[in-house]
């Protein structure tokens, strides 16, 4: 969905120089996390909030961070108002570059400005091409179930409008088990369609049509993960989209059952390979 797309073609095996999207934290015991997104149609300005709900009352927030898109502007800083909070600017966090489009993603830390449930708005100016904004959430309150949360955060973009293109990544330190995952997409859109992602060999979403509006996607599957690295395959089918956070969610199972399901997510999915 960018105004501009150049004829060469990203090396997505190979990778491109700081494009990644990287374990940034893990969290274990009474946790949970929330991801939520807002998608925009190529904006300079991107405003608009957030409902968080389901917090328990007391919750500790332990990370929270807001995230968007911007294409082809160098790096630039844009500027982030944030619930009454105003004028945080930030140089990107994390750039995907190839000779036909560079990719930045912008990362600003709210965790001292969550409350609990409620609204949360925001105003990021001085962008070129924004298509989405982020904002997730990670809190402990000895009343959730015990599991793990991991985060996954950068830059990466696939396709190009190349129609046979696809693309592999792992997310790494998740805890094995059953788990539920999230990612964020951006520039995905309905005039090329029939993309679909991969989870450790078995189809999670598909295909990624902007599902929360011009031009940004939320996938979200409940998954079996091996433990070791969770493989994330994409076929684009013509797409050329962004991806920049992703959540993986846990609920481990009693000590006593824990072994049994470490070996049986990881035979899972050497089957499904």
């Amino acid at each position: 969905m960018k105004k501009f797309a150049f004829g060469a073609a990203l090396v997505a095996a190979a990778g491109v120089a700081s494009a990644a999207i990287n374990n940034t934290g893990n969290w274990y015991g009474n946790v949970g996390g929330q991801l939520h997104a807002v998608a925009f149609p190529s904006v300079s300005n991107a405003v608009g909030n957030w409902s968080l709900g389901g917090l328990p009352a007391g919750a500790t927030i332990e990370a929270a961070y807001v995230h968007c898109n911007d294409w082809f502007n160098g790096g630039a800083p844009l500027t982030l108002s944030f619930n009454g909070n105003s004028g945080i600017s930030q140089s990107a966090y994390e750039s995907a570059l190839s000779g036909s489009g560079n990719l930045y993603d912008y990362r600003w830390d709210v965790t001292s400005m969550i409350t609990g449930n409620g609204g949360y708005n925001f105003d990021i100016r001085g962008g070129s091409q924004i298509y989405m904004a982020s904002l997730h959430v990670v809190f402990s309150h000895a009343s959730l179930p015990a599991g793990s949360v991991h985060t996954y955060e950068g830059a990466e973009h696939v396709g190009e409008g190349h129609s046979t293109d696809s693309y592999s990544f792992n997310l790494l330190n998740a805890a094995a088990g059953p788990a539920y995952f999230q990612m964020v997409t951006q520039a995905d859109d309905t005039s090329t369609t029939g993309e679909e992602i991969f989870y450790n060999g078995i189809k999670v979403a598909g295909p990624i049509d902007a599902n929360l509006g011009p031009n940004a996607s939320r996938i979200s599957a409940p998954v079996v993960n091996n433990g070791v690295a969770e493989q994330i395959s994409i076929n684009t089918y013509g797409d050329w989209f962004g991806m920049h956070v992703a959540l993986v969610t846990t609920t481990l199972p009693t000590p006593g059952a824990a072994a049994l399901f470490g070996v049986a997510g990881l035979m899972a999915s050497r089957r499904r390979r």
